[in-house]
């Protein structure tokens, strides 16, 4: 695969960008005392981006999604191993490719 040094700079771009913005973050956060609300925010962070990348892919996704999704939310319930959800979903959409599609 032969890139051409635009896909290069772009590359390196985005590493700077991120490079910056986790010193950023890691400087601004030893500025600001911590509240129990902002801890309770930082605690849910991730939570939070997780949900949105798995709406999305099941708003634009079709039954495979769907699915995989529903067995996961299933697995959350029963287990409150967020892990073990995680493993459902992965499982439940590689058998309806394999099987299915």
């Amino acid at each position: 695969m032969d890139a051409d040094p635009f896909s290069y700079g772009t590359i390196m771009l985005m590493a700077l960008v991120v490079y910056a913005t986790r010193l950023a973050g890691s400087e601004l956060m030893s500025r600001i005392s911590m509240t129990p609300r902002i801890e309770a925010m930082l605690k849910t962070m991730a939570s939070s981006v997780l949900v949105a990348i798995v709406v999305s892919e099941c708003a634009r996704g079709g039954v495979r999604e769907g699915l995989a999704v529903a067995a996961a939310a299933l697995v959350m319930v029963a287990s409150r191993s967020a892990y073990g959800a995680m493993a459902a979903g992965v499982a439940t959409a590689a058998v309806y490719t394999a099987f299915v599609a």
